[in-house]
Formats: structure tokens, sequence, C-alpha cells
């Protein structure tokens, strides 16, 4: 008995033993473990409007513990080939070697405005006073509110007050700019042109049922035809969308 009960405890405690070697091993293993992303090398010095080579890619591994958001962002090395013949959004390699991310493969995008909205939205245009906004910093999928300056009733006619509060109204989401319908860098690296970019193009939502423009989008259309669009002033709203590496 006491023979039986010594052979238990011996295959119980190699069992115990062979187990923590196991995991042990398991964890070097995943330490040493990587992923292989897409690098630029430093000595490509790949320039804005330059297509992708083989010879400008770099093979850039990362641990697997530290790589689970970066596969978010950054192109895999087994999916290279999506990289090369595009064009370069910006400039590569004055900083050392770089990752490529996917916002970095981006095109011009060729969708129509119509193609763009939902089944209760249509497309607003806007003549924008180029001194109200720098288009540079704005870009189509941005969110933006227009204010409105105070008026005040003046022998019958409406006049603009100075240093009135006027009426923020908005949020509405910018589908173009002028001709541009993306963003202004992978316009240029694709050797468009940017053109004029004072009308924009925005998003306005309809009433289920009667089809008219929701109440915010009234309102901003019946002030612009009062002024003109004069003194409207473009506010930026915060991206809330998924961050840019």
């Amino acid at each position: 008995m006491k023979g039986t009960l010594g052979i238990v405890i011996a295959v119980g405690l190699g069992v115990i033993g062979f187990l923590c070697n196991w995991l042990y091993l398991d964890g070097q293993n995943q330490a040493t473990r990587t992923v292989s992303f897409v690098g630029i090398a430093k000595e490509a010095r790949v320039n804005r409007g330059h297509r992708f080579e083989e010879e400008d890619l770099t093979e850039i591994k990362v641990p697997t513990r530290l790589a689970t958001r970066l596969r978010e962002v950054a192109v895999l090395w087994d999916e290279r080939g999506v990289a090369i013949g595009q064009r370069a959004t910006r400039e590569f390699g004055t900083l050392g070697t770089e990752l490529l991310t996917h916002r970095d493969l981006e095109t011009p995008t060729t969708r129509n405005l119509n193609e763009q909205i939902a089944d209760n939205e249509r497309v607003m245009w806007l003549p924008v006073d180029s001194r109200s906004f720098n288009p540079q910093h704005v870009n189509p999928g941005d969110e933006v509110s227009f204010r409105i300056p105070g008026f005040a009733d003046t022998s019958g006619s409406k006049q603009k007050t100075a240093g009135g509060a006027g009426e923020i109204i908005g949020p509405f989401k910018i589908l173009a700019l002028g001709d541009r319908k993306g963003r202004r860098d992978i316009r240029l690296a694709a050797g468009l042109p940017t053109g004029a970019e004072n009308r924009i193009a925005i998003a306005v939502k309809t009433v289920p049922l009667t089809g008219k423009l929701e109440v915010s989008a009234q309102k901003l259309a019946n002030a612009l035809a009062e002024n003109d669009f004069k003194g409207v002033q473009l506010l930026l709203h915060p991206d809330t969308r998924k961050p840019a590496p």
C-alpha cells in the first residue's frame, strides 16, 4: 500500500514538474515571438509622389505582445505587395527608418458624393469666405459648425451687430472642399491639382416622412441667404474617428 502511494506521489510530482517546465518554456517562447511589419529604410529617402519599390522596404520585427494595436495601423510584412507601385503621400527617411501605415497608402477617392451619404441625408454646397478658415487644415470627413454673426432689426432691415454673440449651428460633416474629396497630401502625391477650395459640400439630414431639411440645416440655409455668408466663421470639431498613428 505504501509502495503504491509512493508511486502515485512520484507520478504526480513528475506531472507537476513537466507542466511547470512546459509553462516556463512557453513563456520564453512568447517573449521571443515577433510580428514583422513593413518599414521604409532610412537609406531610401523617399520623397512625396515617389512610387514604392521593393528595395525601399525593410522588415521591422516587433514582439508579439506589443503588436496587438500596431496591427490596426501598420502594414504587415507578408502584405508588403500592396505597397509596391503606390505613391508616397509624404517624405520618408528624414527621421530614420519608419513604419509604413495603411494611412500612408491611401489614394484619392473616386466615389461620387451621393454615394457617401445615407438615405436620410442630402448634399448641400456652400460658398465659404476664405478669410474665415484655412482649407489646408480641413479635410473631407471632418466635422464643422458655423458661427453666424448676430443681427438686429434696424428700420425694417437686418444689420450685423458689432460684437454680437451670434449663433453656432452644427455640426455638419464635410464631404468635399472644391474638387477635393480627400486629404490634400494624398491629392498632391497623385499629381492632382488642388484648385480653389472656397466652396464646400456638407451632408445635411432630412426629416423622416416629410423629406424637409432638419432644423439646423434649415436655419443654416436661411442665415446664409440673409447675409450671403459674410462674417460667417467655420469652427473645426475634434476628430473622433480612429486616431492617426
